[in-house]
């Protein structure tokens, strides 16, 4: 036994040297003499692993566990070769075994916590890097990756503090400093986020990390242009960056500049090819230009399921077969915060019959507000699923024992299209937040109307079936405080007014054409368009009705505006114009109860028909442009008409209050109905 032991010694000391195939060579050896050597079988495991031989590590720390049961290191290095290839969910198991034996097994506590965030698992992962940190209170990775965690989380006080530890135990290293910034600017203090960064971008210009966090932090306090610099400058530095390229998509599109965008999303999809929410990012994206048709864009979203979501499991069974008992209803949303979705949230949770539904929320929100508040009183339970894998947000829905889930956001950001594809509810819809399909066959329905999808008209487009509502698919809660309606602006003037107060990304290249059409056909006439926060979008914006003939001063431009001002703009409108392909929704009937009717031009798509089915729900027919060559013809008429257009505006908020398209009660009460329908199929069909 002695010779053996000085053999294992020798292999050792050749390993430690880095002479690798002499070190293989004498762990054989000591195997040829002690074919059961548990350290020399895990020892030319490590060896296997560093030349790609995966196989043959794997079966050497098989060998040392059927030597000696429970051996920590070959559980340990068994873990690691399944992170390596990217098994982390049998990495845990490894680990654990590994800690069973050696709860004191740092590195193994650490390399649990990396598995744990593999398989999206936050909740363990935080577990084990807290008990990792509480063993070495000077392991400075372990506090970053603390922090990782916690942030992710949605607790942004603790990250914070972790990363902070992690600075002071590293003071010069850019990355952790890049960390504490990036915690900073999550927990809303902006100021202190930017001032550090901006000292760790001018000590190290080409760190792309410190430029991508800081155009993210300056973007959250409106500075757009500022953060478009600093994403040049990160993808400039790195031009593989992926997560930099997609931040710069998002600005680019909030910026009014759509097609810019797409071709920064498709390069970060390019890039990084399997990470969904980038994929879903693009999605959004490409709902705004015109070049795309509406096949194309249902393509593309098709391709995001196939890639991430697969054949979906088969429905769960009902809870209860009973299709007439109390459901259990819940509804998955990252808006249940102050957000434009969040009224059309209230609504539901709080015009539900409570003798038909049980309502239970799932917000996906890290720093909730006043708004996420409110809502949390108006559900019967409130499930939150930030900082939860998507398959975990599955699980506790299946035990919740939900009957119908509900998608509010599709692929908007906070998405947890992921979680819906696992199929835990044996009815899926998706409603609102999402102006197409979600591409996701595991979604049974996709909440519309007759008038945005005719029957036989676009269901081809979509994975989901229609679930058509006898109103709007949606429905409108006017604002509390809005200023009153005045005069029509231009009675009794030879000026005429035009407006549209959506997101600048929305005049695509074939509504600018429209839209320069009507103000060649209604002469003295201006346009006023919201800008947005970005000098460089706006410029961009007045430079494209330039080279369509367009003098600047006709188009007047203006930036974010708070609410109360935002409403007060619409009184100098005459007439508002709804954008194409993708029309406003809210925005179109904020512009309507301050007395603005919108034009519209009639599309092939749900996005597309928008404004079609709020005018007709309001009989307002007249108002609806059937192709975008007509738009200015119609335009050119409303401004002859001005008395009739006076007359309208006098009573259109009236009328809206009248209307389907503010019956709260009466949505949620036709919503309930269908979906009840809906249910009965479904058990029907379950217990076939």
């Amino acid at each position: 036994m002695a010779d053996v032991n000085q053999l294992f010694e020798e292999a050792v000391a050749k390993h430690r040297s880095g002479d690798f195939p002499h070190a293989e060579r004498a762990y054989r050896a000591v195997l040829a003499e002690s074919p059961h050597h548990a350290p020399a079988l895990c020892n030319l495991g490590s060896l296997l692993v560093k030349s790609n031989r995966f196989d043959d590590a794997a079966h050497c720390y098989q060998l040392a566990l059927q030597a000696e049961p429970g051996y920590p290191d070959a559980h340990f290095n068994l873990g690691n070769l399944y992170r390596k290839l990217d098994r982390p969910r049998e990495a845990v198991d490894q680990y654990l075994a590994c800690l069973k034996k050696n709860p004191q097994h740092v590195s193994a506590g650490f390399n649990l916590g990396l598995a744990f965030v593999g398989v999206g698992d936050l909740r363990h992962a935080k577990q084990c890097f807290a008990q990792v940190v509480k063993l070495e209170p000077t392991n400075a990775d372990a506090w970053g990756r603390y922090g990782d965690v916690l942030l992710r989380s949605g607790e942004q006080d603790p990250a914070i503090a972790a990363f902070q530890k992690y600075c002071d135990l590293k003071p010069n290293d850019e990355r952790g400093q890049n960390n504490l910034a990036l915690a900073l600017a999550n927990a809303g203090r902006h100021a202190e986020a930017t001032e550090l960064l901006q000292k760790v971008v001018k000590q190290h210009p080409l760190y792309a990390e410190a430029h991508n966090t800081l155009g993210v932090t300056l973007e959250a306090v409106g500075r757009k242009d500022d953060a478009q610099f600093h994403y040049d400058a990160a993808v400039k530095a790195k031009p593989d960056f992926a997560d930099a390229w997609s931040n710069r998509g998002i600005n680019l599109l909030e910026a009014g500049r759509a097609d810019e965008a797409v071709e920064s999303l498709q390069k970060s999809v390019s890039l990084r090819p399997g990470v969904a929410a980038v994929h879903s990012n693009l999605l959004l994206a490409m709902n705004y230009p015109s070049r795309f048709t509406p096949g194309e864009v249902a393509a593309e979203h098709k391709k995001w399921a196939t890639a991430f979501a697969g054949e979906p499991p088969p429905p769960p069974p009902p809870a209860d077969p009973n299709p007439n008992r109390l459901l259990k209803i819940g509804y998955v949303s990252a808006d249940y915060r102050t957000h434009t979705v969040a009224g059309f949230i209230e609504a539901l949770l709080s015009k539900h019959d409570r003798t038909k539904f049980h309502v239970t929320a799932y917000p996906s929100v890290g720093r909730g507000d006043e708004t996420t508040e409110r809502l949390k009183k108006l559900a019967d339970a409130w499930r939150p699923i930030m900082g939860i894998s998507d398959e975990q947000a599955a699980r506790m829905i299946e035990s919740d024992r939900i009957d119908v889930l509900v998608d509010l956001g599709g692929h908007t950001a906070g998405n947890r299209m992921l979680t819906f594809a696992r199929r835990p509810a044996p009815l899926q819809l998706t409603m609102f937040g999402y102006p197409n399909t979600t591409g996701l066959p595991a979604i049974d329905y996709r909440v519309t109307d007759s008038i945005s999808d005719p029957p036989e008209a676009t269901e081809h487009l979509d994975a989901e079936q229609h679930l058509r509502l006898p109103g709007l698919a949606w429905v409108y809660q006017p604002p509390a405080n809005a200023p009153a309606v005045t005069p029509l602006p231009s009675s009794g003037k030879k000026g005429f007014t035009f407006g549209c107060l959506n997101n600048a990304a929305k005049i695509s290249d074939d509504c600018l054409v429209a839209w320069s059409g009507v103000l060649a056909a209604v002469p003295g006439s201006k346009l006023v368009l919201l800008a947005g926060q970005s000098n460089t979008g706006a410029k961009r914006l007045g430079d494209r009705f330039k080279a369509a003939g367009i003098l600047r001063d006709r188009v007047e431009l203006v930036f974010r505006l708070p609410r109360d001002q935002y409403f007060a703009a619409y009184q100098s409108f005459d007439l508002a114009l709804d954008p194409f392909p993708y029309n406003g929704g809210i925005t179109t009937c904020d512009a309507m109860w301050m007395g603005v009717p919108v034009l519209t031009v009639a599309g092939n798509s749900y996005a597309s028909r928008q404004g079609l089915a709020v005018l007709a729900s309001l009989g307002l027919p007249g108002f609806i442009a059937r192709t975008p060559s007509a738009l200015a013809d119609l335009a050119k008429s409303w401004s002859t008409r001005r008395p009739e257009l006076a007359g309208i505006r006098a009573e259109l908020r009236e009328t809206m209050k009248k209307s389907a398209v503010c019956d709260v009660t009466g949505f949620v009460k036709g919503f309930e109905t269908e979906v009840i329908k809906a249910w009965k199929q479904r058990v029907e069909m379950l217990n076939a």
